[in-house]
């Protein structure tokens, strides 16, 4: 009898499935790739990306037109931005640079032919399981190597949600191999546009609350993660990686101001956010 490592896969008319079989036993080896073509691997998914496989992801940064019904504010106007292509508020959003689904197989395929994911955790049924936010966290291997990444799709439900927690799951993944890299942090870590308010930005999004109305814009570096880590208060993963760009900028011991009158660095305030993340995990978890 097969022991579980070889174990065949099962196959349907749609292909193999082999990303949800013998979770239990995964071989703990490199697959035959040898240290230089592991190297060389990484290398080929840093490349970057042609201008033409690049999307914009457009988000709206001021207040006032997130709650004017796609209107504007009297400061923004409404036009069709040259970048995403949207009707957007002039001066009151940014374009996050990055790549689709179809893109970033595309380079795992061309780098590894047998590239192959699998869920963190599956359910009762073997499929793969969410957490508590409804995200997804799986392993991503590549030439051997596997690191983890975490997907969601915001809002959204059905099927295409699951399809697009999947595929951000994946480009997450191979964030952590150096795929888009630049991306994240030309883009989705700075923001190029021009006119920004940086007290306002610093107010919105969901963590917000945890900031005075009155704190001190500081450096350009800290108010745009300021900014950051409000919209993604609830991603543990997210504001790790803002704590990394903000000790890369210098700023991640710098003083902000709460609600409550006291000041804490930036460092503590995120740090204290993801261990409170973690305890609600570990507590849904018991």
């Amino acid at each position: 009898m097969a022991n579980a490592i070889e174990a065949p896969a099962i196959s349907t008319a749609e292909g193999p499935t082999s990303h949800t079989q013998n979770q239990a036993a995964r071989p703990a080896n490199t697959f035959g790739y040898s240290r230089e073509q592991q190297i060389e691997a990484l290398h080929k998914l840093r490349e970057p990306f042609k201008p033409e496989e690049i999307r914009y992801l457009p988000r709206v940064w001021c207040s006032n037109c997130r709650n004017s019904r796609g209107q504007g504010c009297q400061q923004h106007r409404m036009v069709k931005c040259g970048k995403c292509n949207q009707r957007m508020p002039d001066g009151g959003h940014i374009d996050l640079r990055y790549v689709g689904h179809a893109e970033a197989t595309n380079r795992l395929l061309n780098v590894d032919p047998f590239w192959n994911w699998e869920p963190l955790t599956v359910d009762e049924r073997g499929l793969p399981q969410v957490d508590g936010y409804k995200g997804l966290w799986i392993r991503l291997t590549v030439c051997g190597m596997t690191r983890l990444g975490y997907g969601h799709a915001g809002d959204k439900t059905g099927g295409d949600a699951i399809k697009e927690t999947i595929g951000d799951a994946i480009r997450n993944a191979g964030m952590r191999f150096g795929m888009a890299l630049d991306l994240w942090t030309t883009s989705d870590l700075e923001i190029i546009e021009t006119g920004v308010d940086p007290r306002e930005q610093a107010q919105d999004g969901p963590g917000a609350a945890q900031l005075a109305g009155n704190a001190s814009p500081g450096t350009d570096h800290l108010a745009r993660l300021r900014a950051q880590a409000s919209e993604c208060w609830g991603n543990a993963l997210s504001l790790g990686q803002i704590i990394l760009d903000a000790e890369k900028h210098g700023v991640a011991d710098s003083d902000v101001p709460l609600k409550n009158g006291s000041v804490v660095s930036f460092r503590e305030l995120l740090n204290g956010q993801i261990a409170a993340l973690g305890q609600q995990s570990s507590d849904r978890a018991a």
